[in-house]
């Protein structure tokens, strides 16, 4: 096994809803395991947050610059986190991947030089399915990850091999076979909770990003808190039961 590949996003956060919804698209590989997703909102109350992007900027695999007029026109995404990424890129200590979200100019930034995703650098929200071209993204970082994973050192404590292979995980051999079916029962029942969640969350952000109605934006804001707070709590059980499941 394979310690996680840090992903670090780099977004104006004028475009935050589309940041969410490529972290949706990347959550299958969050779950499994084989990443690590970071973004400034899971900075904690009571931190410094320039540190903290700083911290985690510096050790990240791999790092999204979600590239859109907002971003290019952000003094802290371009100047700070940009340049940043581009020297640790060319050190070779991490990877640059641009995300190129909305149509803009961006091709004689530093990053210009570099593969971009979706598919031949085609916009996102010039797709006539949005969903297909974070897809795509998604696609294109596995690809990535993949290849960075298999540079990466095994999780597995040298000297201790042997036994790690010849014996099962402690936690599948606490488990019975009724037991593990219905646990896997739960953990797709809440898949299928968390889906619907996303899905309302997704359009719930849509909707509070092209009203006008300053009440009605409100109210949007407050249903949008409570669907994240229930999304949060069904990742929270997901991870709980897949951990039993290892």
């Amino acid at each position: 096994m394979y310690n996680a590949v840090k992903v670090f996003f780099s977004y104006s956060y004028k475009d935050e809803v589309l940041r969410d919804e490529l972290a949706t698209h990347l959550s299958m590989m969050k779950r499994q395991g084989v990443i690590e997703a970071w973004h400034d909102r899971e900075i904690s109350a009571g931190s410094e947050w320039a540190n903290a992007i700083d911290d985690n900027l510096n050790v990240a695999d791999i790092i999204l610059l979600l590239v859109s007029a907002n971003f290019l026109a952000s003094d802290y995404c371009y100047d700070k986190e940009m340049t940043r990424a581009m020297e640790r890129h060319e050190h070779k200590e991490a990877r640059v991947i641009p995300i190129i979200l909305k149509p803009t100019d961006w091709n004689s930034a530093p990053f210009g030089k570099l593969q971009a995703f979706p598919k031949n650098a085609k916009p996102v929200t010039t797709w006539q399915d949005q969903d297909e071209a974070f897809l795509n993204v998604a696609q294109g970082i596995q690809r990535v990850v993949e290849d960075i994973a298999k540079s990466k050192p095994s999780s597995t404590v040298s000297g201790n091999t042997t036994a790690a292979t010849s014996s099962p995980p402690a936690t599948s051999g606490g488990l019975t076979d009724r037991q593990r079916r219905r646990l896997e029962q739960e953990r797709d029942s809440l898949q299928q909770q968390y889906d619907l969640a996303s899905t309302k969350l997704g359009r719930l952000r849509q909707a509070y990003a092209i009203e006008t109605d300053v009440s009605t934006k409100w109210k949007l804001e407050v249903q949008i808190q409570e669907a994240q707070t229930e999304q949060n709590r069904l990742d929270r059980q997901l991870e709980k039961i897949e951990q039993k499941l290892l």
